[in-house]
């Protein structure tokens, strides 16, 4: 029996440690990424690589191509970050890469998928709960012809007691009860980027969330973050853990906000769930999410309902699920 305290419940663990990487074996990356023309241009000007084949469609085109090339390096970070979860993500520093070969040009609305095989894991001489392993990666098309690939050396942390855990789910609505409760692994700091960018990037124009100079003299003393963002990344921290196959969002009910949320605040989730009934032949959950600040306190509260895919309605598509994604022990 799980206590009232979200910060407290069962923790649903993501990534690997270095036991896991044994020479020889592939992890194949379960997220695919569509690469949009406003993804090359963002990083092509934010990196100041002004290079005109990859923001000048006529510049393209006139040099042979059919569209503008994504930016190799956008390429290469993009096939690194499919791979994170599963290779590093609970790891410890990038250390370097090696062989990084570009194979063909891409071009914006093409989607890349990825895979990895362990090449090289040993343990650090100098930091003894910590190994270094090396993998081969490679990104692919859709029809799974190679267009990057690369070797990438971490530091990996070696597995250790990480406390009362959690089953990592399927995704599917069986794997709902009623009354469990359980954390998720990720947090986010918030930044500037958020109380400024995010807010205006979605026109609210409450200035109290980008103006230092409206708040000041309030008895906030300055900018919080918009309840709609911190909303929004409660339910996405927890949104791998609990409607990675959900069929759509139904809505939302019971909002609130006991603290508010400013700038270096440091947010992460917690779940339970509170029904699961049949839709069809899937079946709708509904979740309690609380979001939580560095030093416990609840921030946002809502309850979320989604249909959720039922392992016989996926059956029923002929479509093979993917396994779960960490082992671990308890419920």
């Amino acid at each position: 029996m799980t206590s009232g305290d979200p910060a407290t419940w069962p923790l649903i663990p993501r990534g690997t440690s270095f036991e896991d990487h044994v020479v020889g074996r592939v992890f194949e990356h379960h997220w695919g990424r569509t690469l949009h023309g406003s993804d090359n241009i963002a990083f092509t000007t934010q990196t100041l690589a002004f290079n005109p084949l990859y923001f000048n469609r006529d510049v393209a085109r006139a040099g042979g191509h059919v569209d503008e090339v994504i930016n190799p390096l956008l390429v290469f970070a993009v096939v690194f970050g499919l791979s994170v979860e599963d290779l590093s993500e609970t790891g410890g520093p990038f250390l370097g890469a090696r062989d990084i070969r570009y194979l063909r040009d891409v071009h914006p609305g093409e989607t890349l998928y990825a895979s990895s095989t362990v090449l090289d894991a040993r343990e650090s001489g100098s930091r003894p709960d910590t190994g270094i392993v090396t993998w081969r990666t490679v990104g692919r098309d859709a029809a799974g012809e190679p267009v990057v690939e690369f070797a990438r050396t971490n530091l990996v942390r070696k597995r250790a007691d990480r406390g009362d855990v959690a089953v990592v789910p399927e995704g599917f609505a069986e794997d709902f009860r009623v009354g469990d409760r359980f954390r998720h692994a990720r947090s986010r700091t918030v930044t500037d980027l958020d109380l400024n960018g995010l807010t205006l990037l979605v026109m609210n124009t409450a200035a109290g969330h980008f103006s230092e100079q409206e708040m000041v003299d309030t008895p906030f003393g300055g900018r919080i973050n918009f309840g709609g963002l911190t909303l929004s990344l409660a339910i996405g921290l927890a949104t791998q853990d609990t409607t990675g196959r959900a069929v759509r969002e139904i809505g939302l009910d019971e909002v609130a906000f006991p603290v508010p949320v400013r700038h270096g605040d440091t947010i992460g989730a917690a779940t339970e769930v509170l029904s699961v009934g049949p839709a069809g032949a899937d079946a709708d959950v509904t979740f309690r999410h609380h979001g939580i600040n560095q030093r416990g306190e609840v921030v946002c509260r809502a309850t979320r309902t989604v249909r959720v895919r039922t392992r016989a309605a996926q059956a029923a598509t002929g479509a093979t699920p993917a396994p779960a994604r960490t082992a671990s022990t308890g419920r």
